[in-house]
């Protein structure tokens, strides 16, 4: 059987490219990313929407035990995206000078333990955000209610920092578009016996 060639970009099948739908929105808070090595063999991972989708924004991959930063621009000390006991409400942030937000993109578990195995991160200023909608990302259990996905909760922050949501919505249609090729893939019956929420 033939390789399916992939996009060099969105790394999906030429068949299922998403690149030419998005069109790089401008944010005036830099973005970084970084991301579980189990997360990017994820077909349908939200953070590269976001890699693609923000002009400012940084993803790099991080291996187990990494003792310094990936990011190469490192000009300026970015602020951890994460909640937990120390974390200072996102509100706080706003009227601080413009610094890159770094989102960690893995599973709970995986991210706790990213947070524990590098020191640089445990060491970053910590901010999370306020409550959250209800997540549009309907393909995953997430082990709380009020869990979203790195794109979401990228787009949420952007959006109450910038105080303009809405320009940021076409990456969440991006990944509405990816959820819903994925559920069309696998059947209603199946999305409904692994994933449907008790509410819905």
């Amino acid at each position: 059987m033939a390789k399916r060639e992939r996009c060099e970009r969105c790394q999906r099948p030429q068949a299922l490219c998403y690149c030419a739908r998005l069109s790089p929105v401008e944010n005036a808070w830099p973005v970084w990313i970084l991301q579980h090595p189990a997360e990017a063999r994820h077909a349908l991972g939200t953070a590269r929407i976001a890699a693609l989708g923000l002009r400012d924004c940084l993803l790099k991959s991080s291996q187990s035990q990494d003792l310094t930063q990936p990011f190469a621009s490192a000009a300026d000390s970015p602020v951890l995206i994460y909640p937990g006991p120390t974390s200072l409400p996102l509100q706080k942030l706003a009227p601080e000078p413009r610094r890159p937000l770094l989102f960690i993109d893995a599973t709970w578990r995986k991210s706790r333990r990213m947070l524990m195995e590098n020191a640089w991160l445990e060491a970053l200023p910590r901010y999370e955000l306020p409550t959250p909608p209800p997540s549009r990302y309907r393909i995953r259990r997430e082990p709380k209610p009020e869990a979203i996905s790195t794109l979401e909760a990228i787009v949420h922050c952007l959006g109450l920092l910038e105080g303009d949501a809405k320009r940021y919505q076409p990456l969440l249609e991006q990944m509405d578009r990816l959820v819903d090729e994925q559920i069309a893939h696998m059947g209603e019956e199946v999305f409904a016996r692994n994933y449907r929420r008790e509410e819905d």
